[in-house]
């Protein structure tokens, strides 16, 4: 049997290339539709996917077989969630019976719910005081150990959302015009691609107007890059080469919706270079400001990050690459010790599509085991 996949605008033509490569014998296994990328997901309806299938001539007693790499991986995917479904089950089934050994002695259970769950949290690098933290509020709530497995599970669940808080994303609302929100973060945290995303997505969804101020002078690519978005979606940029042009160069876009600055990515460590980044803000007076980290910070560089961007009086938390790592409990870590609003994930380069607002009830389940 060869596996093909084949895309198309619509269904009658994605028949057609499959009748015209396989013939009329081909068996259709499974017909959806997949998103266009780039700007034309924003104006042409989504693609059509088929997977089809044809068994072929046995040659010497054996069938030729050509995988779909595609399908290959989603068999793989499968296998991975029976297992640990099955793991887990029989985890929660240790907690309410005894176990019946190969000898057929009774074994006593060792694991509760709550041990698999709290374990979890460790495997997605949720740190022992942030979890230290969740399970005394919930022994507060009245907590007990050896309760059923749905009430273990919604207890932690909703004190993780709890401690996530429902994210926010830049909204444009009353009569102030332009809207001025600040990006700010360490070296290559995705600052001027993540502005971008946000540019496009305001000036192409919603019609608004937009412009564009980076101080990141440091880097020419840096100018560069942002001076070839600005092109690209027709916004005007600005270079500033000093925190006391800031003002005037947000004067310029007075008629403006919204105004986006992009910032240079200082060490922590160097003070003078980080006295500049305070000095911007101070200038900028932003409406909104967000303090970009990458999602795969490790927790004690982010407790300094965190530490040196003390400074502002009320930030949002933007957690950029997400798509490079697999555990996202620096994102729980985080709001336990900062409080703040959450607000996007980026999955990746491609501008506008590759940023999304945070879903916190996907993220709880994730965080505590429940989804992969």
């Amino acid at each position: 049997m060869k596996i093909r996949r084949y895309i198309a605008n619509n269904e009658s033509e994605a028949y057609l290339k499959v009748k015209m490569d396989l013939g009329n014998d081909a068996v259709i296994l499974n017909t959806r539709k997949v998103k266009r990328t780039g700007f034309l997901r924003f104006i042409k309806p989504p693609l059509v996917e088929i997977l089809a299938s044809l068994e072929e001539e046995e040659d010497e007693g054996q069938k030729i077989v050509m995988e779909d790499p595609k399908v290959k991986e989603l068999e793989d995917k499968v296998k991975s969630m029976e297992n640990m479904i099955e793991k887990i089950y029989n985890q929660i089934t240790a907690e309410h019976s005894g176990k019946v050994s190969n000898n057929n002695q009774i074994v006593m259970p060792t694991t509760k719910i709550y041990d698999v769950i709290v374990e979890n949290m460790r495997n997605n690098d949720v740190d022992e005081d942030t979890i230290t933290t969740i399970i005394n509020k919930l022994k507060e709530q009245g907590l007990d150990e050896s309760s059923n497995v749905n009430e273990v599970f919604t207890m932690f669940r909703k004190e993780v959302i709890r401690t996530l808080k429902q994210p926010t994303s830049i909204t444009l609302e009353g009569n102030k015009k332009p809207k001025v929100v600040m990006f700010l973060g360490p070296t290559g945290v995705g600052k001027t691609t993540t502005l971008a995303k946000i540019a496009a997505n305001f000036m192409i969804r919603e019609h608004k107007k937009v412009g564009l101020i980076t101080a990141d002078t440091y880097r020419i690519a840096a100018v560069e890059q942002l001076k070839t978005y600005s092109e690209i979606m027709g916004a005007p940029v600005s270079v500033i080469y000093s925190p006391n042009e800031m003002q005037d160069a947000i004067s310029k876009y007075a008629d403006s919706d919204l105004v986006l600055i992009d910032t240079p990515g200082k060490s922590h460590k160097n003070k003078k270079h980080f006295d500049e980044i305070k000095e911007l803000y101070n200038q900028a007076k932003p409406d909104d400001v967000f303090l970009l980290i990458s999602a795969g910070t490790k927790m004690k560089d982010c407790k300094e990050i965190l530490k040196a961007y003390g400074f502002m009086n009320d930030y949002k938390l933007i957690f950029t690459k997400v798509d490079e790592t697999e555990s996202l409990g620096i994102v729980l870590n985080v709001m336990n010790i900062t409080g703040k609003r959450l607000s996007y994930f980026t999955t990746g380069q491609s501008v506008p599509d590759d940023i999304e607002t945070i879903n916190v009830d996907q993220l709880s389940k994730k965080l505590l085991g429940n989804e992969r």
